[in-house]
Protein backbone atom coordinates (compact mmCIF):
# COMPACT_ATOMS: atom_id res chain seq x y z
CA UNK A 1 0.00 0.00 0.00
CA UNK A 2 2.83 2.41 0.90
CA UNK A 3 4.53 1.95 -2.47
CA UNK A 4 1.29 2.48 -4.34
CA UNK A 5 0.17 5.59 -2.52
CA UNK A 6 3.45 7.46 -2.09
CA UNK A 7 3.50 8.73 -5.65
CA UNK A 8 -0.12 9.81 -5.49
CA UNK A 9 0.30 11.88 -2.33
CA UNK A 10 3.68 13.48 -2.93
CA UNK A 11 3.80 16.99 -4.32
CA UNK A 12 0.06 17.64 -4.35
CA UNK A 13 -0.99 21.23 -3.58
CA UNK A 14 -4.27 20.17 -1.98
CA UNK A 15 -4.55 21.02 1.69
CA UNK A 16 -6.12 17.60 2.19
CA UNK A 17 -3.03 15.74 1.03
CA UNK A 18 -0.73 16.21 4.07
CA UNK A 19 1.63 13.26 4.67
CA UNK A 20 -0.04 12.38 7.98
CA UNK A 21 -3.07 11.15 6.07
CA UNK A 22 -1.01 8.41 4.48
CA UNK A 23 0.12 7.09 7.86
CA UNK A 24 -3.38 7.34 9.28
CA UNK A 25 -4.91 5.21 6.53
CA UNK A 26 -2.16 2.62 6.62
CA UNK A 27 -2.27 2.22 10.37
CA UNK A 28 -6.05 2.11 10.42
CA UNK A 29 -6.03 -0.63 7.82
CA UNK A 30 -3.47 -2.70 9.71
CA UNK A 31 -5.27 -2.32 13.02
CA UNK A 32 -8.72 -3.09 11.65
CA UNK A 33 -8.93 -5.12 8.41
CA UNK A 34 -12.49 -3.90 7.87
CA UNK A 35 -11.03 -0.46 7.13
CA UNK A 36 -9.02 -1.92 4.24
CA UNK A 37 -12.17 -3.11 2.51
CA UNK A 38 -13.86 0.24 3.07
CA UNK A 39 -10.91 2.14 1.61
CA UNK A 40 -10.89 -0.05 -1.48
CA UNK A 41 -14.64 0.28 -1.98
CA UNK A 42 -15.10 -3.42 -1.32
CA UNK A 43 -17.84 -3.41 1.27
CA UNK A 44 -20.02 -6.47 1.34
CA UNK A 45 -23.21 -5.88 -0.62
CA UNK A 46 -26.00 -4.70 1.69
CA UNK A 47 -29.77 -5.17 1.33
CA UNK A 48 -29.96 -1.46 0.50
CA UNK A 49 -27.47 -1.82 -2.34
CA UNK A 50 -29.22 -4.92 -3.64
CA UNK A 51 -32.51 -3.04 -3.69
CA UNK A 52 -30.89 -0.12 -5.50
CA UNK A 53 -29.54 -2.44 -8.20
CA UNK A 54 -32.97 -4.01 -8.65
CA UNK A 55 -34.95 -0.77 -8.86
CA UNK A 56 -32.30 1.29 -10.65
CA UNK A 57 -32.38 4.04 -8.00
CA UNK A 58 -29.18 5.47 -6.56
CA UNK A 59 -28.57 5.58 -2.82
CA UNK A 60 -25.96 7.51 -0.84
CA UNK A 61 -23.40 6.30 1.65
CA UNK A 62 -20.99 8.86 3.11
CA UNK A 63 -17.30 8.77 2.24
CA UNK A 64 -15.28 9.47 5.36
CA UNK A 65 -11.77 10.74 5.98
CA UNK A 66 -9.02 9.64 5.67
CA UNK A 67 -10.05 7.81 2.48
CA UNK A 68 -11.41 11.09 1.09
CA UNK A 69 -8.08 12.86 1.57
CA UNK A 70 -6.15 10.20 -0.33
CA UNK A 71 -8.64 10.15 -3.18
CA UNK A 72 -8.61 13.93 -3.50
CA UNK A 73 -4.81 14.02 -3.49
CA UNK A 74 -4.84 11.71 -6.52
CA UNK A 75 -7.46 13.80 -8.32
CA UNK A 76 -5.50 17.01 -7.80
CA UNK A 77 -2.25 15.49 -9.01
CA UNK A 78 -3.99 14.04 -12.07
CA UNK A 79 -5.45 17.47 -12.88
CA UNK A 80 -1.99 19.06 -12.63
CA UNK A 81 -0.39 16.39 -14.80
CA UNK A 82 -3.16 16.62 -17.40
CA UNK A 83 -2.80 20.37 -17.81
CA UNK A 84 0.98 20.20 -18.05
CA UNK A 85 0.90 17.34 -20.56
CA UNK A 86 -1.61 18.98 -22.90
CA UNK A 87 -0.01 22.44 -22.81
CA UNK A 88 3.36 20.88 -23.60
CA UNK A 89 1.77 18.97 -26.49
CA UNK A 90 0.47 22.26 -27.96
CA UNK A 91 3.44 24.44 -27.00
CA UNK A 92 4.07 25.51 -30.60
CA UNK A 93 0.54 26.95 -30.79
CA UNK A 94 1.09 29.61 -28.13
CA UNK A 95 3.29 32.68 -27.88
CA UNK A 96 3.93 31.89 -24.20
CA UNK A 97 3.89 28.66 -22.15
CA UNK A 98 0.15 29.16 -21.51
CA UNK A 99 -2.43 30.39 -24.03
CA UNK A 100 -3.78 33.93 -23.89
CA UNK A 101 -7.50 34.71 -23.87
CA UNK A 102 -7.28 35.52 -27.58
CA UNK A 103 -5.56 32.21 -28.34
CA UNK A 104 -8.20 30.35 -26.34
CA UNK A 105 -10.92 31.88 -28.52
CA UNK A 106 -9.29 30.88 -31.82
CA UNK A 107 -11.11 28.37 -34.01
CA UNK A 108 -9.22 25.09 -34.50
CA UNK A 109 -10.05 21.55 -35.60
CA UNK A 110 -10.32 18.83 -32.99
CA UNK A 111 -9.33 15.17 -33.38
CA UNK A 112 -12.55 14.45 -35.32
CA UNK A 113 -12.11 17.38 -37.71
CA UNK A 114 -14.81 19.57 -36.16
CA UNK A 115 -14.18 23.29 -35.83
CA UNK A 116 -14.17 24.25 -32.15
CA UNK A 117 -12.70 26.94 -29.94
CA UNK A 118 -9.18 26.15 -28.80
CA UNK A 119 -10.43 26.30 -25.20
CA UNK A 120 -12.81 23.44 -25.99
CA UNK A 121 -10.10 21.41 -27.68
CA UNK A 122 -7.68 21.82 -24.78
CA UNK A 123 -10.37 21.12 -22.19
CA UNK A 124 -11.38 17.85 -23.85
CA UNK A 125 -7.76 16.71 -24.14
CA UNK A 126 -7.04 17.61 -20.51
CA UNK A 127 -10.07 15.63 -19.38
CA UNK A 128 -8.90 12.57 -21.30
CA UNK A 129 -5.40 12.80 -19.80
CA UNK A 130 -6.88 13.23 -16.32
CA UNK A 131 -9.12 10.19 -16.82
CA UNK A 132 -6.15 8.03 -17.81
CA UNK A 133 -4.27 9.14 -14.71
CA UNK A 134 -7.25 8.58 -12.39
CA UNK A 135 -8.00 5.17 -13.87
CA UNK A 136 -4.44 4.03 -13.22
CA UNK A 137 -3.98 5.51 -9.76
CA UNK A 138 -7.42 5.04 -8.26
CA UNK A 139 -7.46 1.62 -9.87
CA UNK A 140 -4.62 0.63 -7.55
CA UNK A 141 -5.94 2.43 -4.49
CA UNK A 142 -9.62 1.63 -4.84
CA UNK A 143 -10.31 -1.13 -7.39
CA UNK A 144 -14.00 -1.40 -8.15
CA UNK A 145 -14.79 1.62 -5.99
CA UNK A 146 -15.11 4.40 -8.57
CA UNK A 147 -16.51 5.16 -12.03
CA UNK A 148 -15.42 7.64 -14.69
CA UNK A 149 -18.26 9.50 -16.40
CA UNK A 150 -21.08 7.20 -15.27
CA UNK A 151 -24.40 8.22 -16.79
CA UNK A 152 -27.50 9.00 -14.77
CA UNK A 153 -30.96 10.14 -15.77
CA UNK A 154 -32.73 12.57 -13.45
CA UNK A 155 -36.42 13.41 -13.41
CA UNK A 156 -36.71 16.72 -11.57
CA UNK A 157 -40.49 16.39 -11.26
CA UNK A 158 -40.45 13.05 -9.46
CA UNK A 159 -36.99 13.41 -7.92
CA UNK A 160 -36.08 10.01 -9.33
CA UNK A 161 -32.51 9.31 -10.46
CA UNK A 162 -31.52 6.15 -12.33
CA UNK A 163 -28.15 4.87 -13.43
CA UNK A 164 -27.65 3.92 -17.09
CA UNK A 165 -25.32 0.90 -17.35
CA UNK A 166 -22.05 1.48 -19.18
CA UNK A 167 -22.87 -1.22 -21.75
CA UNK A 168 -26.13 0.55 -22.62
CA UNK A 169 -24.33 3.87 -23.07
CA UNK A 170 -21.76 2.23 -25.36
CA UNK A 171 -24.47 0.47 -27.38
CA UNK A 172 -26.34 3.73 -27.96
CA UNK A 173 -23.19 5.43 -29.19
CA UNK A 174 -22.13 2.57 -31.44
CA UNK A 175 -25.59 2.35 -33.00
CA UNK A 176 -25.69 6.06 -33.79
CA UNK A 177 -28.37 6.74 -31.17
CA UNK A 178 -26.28 8.80 -28.77
CA UNK A 179 -28.96 11.47 -28.97
CA UNK A 180 -30.97 9.37 -26.52
CA UNK A 181 -28.41 10.37 -23.88
CA UNK A 182 -29.46 14.02 -24.25
CA UNK A 183 -30.16 15.47 -20.83
CA UNK A 184 -28.39 12.73 -18.88
CA UNK A 185 -25.71 13.50 -16.29
CA UNK A 186 -22.14 12.26 -16.53
CA UNK A 187 -20.00 13.61 -13.66
CA UNK A 188 -16.30 13.06 -14.22
CA UNK A 189 -15.56 10.91 -11.17
CA UNK A 190 -18.03 9.13 -8.90
CA UNK A 191 -16.65 7.38 -5.82
CA UNK A 192 -18.90 4.53 -4.76
CA UNK A 193 -19.10 1.42 -2.58
CA UNK A 194 -18.70 -1.08 -5.41
CA UNK A 195 -21.56 0.06 -7.68
CA UNK A 196 -22.54 3.36 -9.35
CA UNK A 197 -25.86 2.91 -7.54
CA UNK A 198 -24.22 3.49 -4.14
CA UNK A 199 -22.67 6.95 -4.39
CA UNK A 200 -20.18 8.25 -1.84
CA UNK A 201 -18.66 11.34 -3.49
CA UNK A 202 -18.85 13.22 -6.81
CA UNK A 203 -16.05 15.21 -8.47
CA UNK A 204 -15.81 17.22 -11.68
CA UNK A 205 -12.59 18.42 -13.31
CA UNK A 206 -12.43 22.05 -14.40
CA UNK A 207 -9.69 23.15 -16.79
CA UNK A 208 -9.63 26.92 -17.41
CA UNK A 209 -7.85 27.80 -20.63
CA UNK A 210 -6.21 31.18 -20.15
CA UNK A 211 -5.91 31.78 -16.41
CA UNK A 212 -5.90 29.97 -13.09
CA UNK A 213 -6.63 32.72 -10.59
CA UNK A 214 -9.63 31.12 -8.93
CA UNK A 215 -11.90 28.08 -8.91
CA UNK A 216 -13.93 28.02 -12.16
CA UNK A 217 -17.69 28.32 -11.92
CA UNK A 218 -20.09 25.47 -12.60
CA UNK A 219 -21.33 25.39 -16.19
CA UNK A 220 -24.84 26.66 -16.91
CA UNK A 221 -27.26 24.86 -19.20
CA UNK A 222 -28.56 26.62 -22.28
CA UNK A 223 -32.19 27.54 -22.87
CA UNK A 224 -34.04 24.51 -24.18
CA UNK A 225 -31.91 22.01 -22.29
CA UNK A 226 -33.99 19.60 -20.16
CA UNK A 227 -32.19 20.86 -17.04
CA UNK A 228 -32.00 24.55 -17.89
CA UNK A 229 -33.32 25.61 -14.48
CA UNK A 230 -30.13 24.31 -12.83
CA UNK A 231 -26.45 24.95 -13.17
CA UNK A 232 -24.24 21.87 -13.35
CA UNK A 233 -23.39 21.77 -9.66
CA UNK A 234 -27.00 22.26 -8.57
CA UNK A 235 -28.14 19.47 -10.85
CA UNK A 236 -25.50 17.03 -9.63
CA UNK A 237 -26.47 17.68 -6.03
CA UNK A 238 -30.20 17.39 -6.70
CA UNK A 239 -29.83 14.18 -8.70
CA UNK A 240 -27.02 12.41 -6.87
CA UNK A 241 -27.80 13.67 -3.36
CA UNK A 242 -24.23 14.56 -2.40
CA UNK A 243 -22.52 17.98 -2.74
CA UNK A 244 -20.31 17.72 -5.84
CA UNK A 245 -16.80 19.14 -5.69
CA UNK A 246 -14.76 20.81 -8.42
CA UNK A 247 -11.12 19.91 -9.03
CA UNK A 248 -8.86 22.39 -10.84
CA UNK A 249 -5.13 22.23 -11.66
CA UNK A 250 -2.85 24.41 -9.52
CA UNK A 251 -5.85 25.18 -7.28
CA UNK A 252 -6.89 21.83 -5.87
CA UNK A 253 -10.26 20.60 -4.64
CA UNK A 254 -13.08 23.00 -3.89
CA UNK A 255 -13.11 23.69 -0.15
Amino acid sequence: MACLLLGACAGSPSRRAEPYRFDTVSNSCRQNPANCAALAGGETASPTLAAAATTGYVVVRALEDPARGLIEAILVECADLARSEVLLRHRQDFAAPSPTREECNQQVRDATGRRVRRATQLGLEMHQEAFKCVKARLGRLRPGGFSLEPHYRYDSKSGRTTHIPEDDVAALRESGNAGELWGTLAPDVVIHAGSPFQIQAVYDFKFPCSHLDGMPEWDSYSVGHPNQEFDQGQLYEAALRVPPLRVAPRIGVEQ
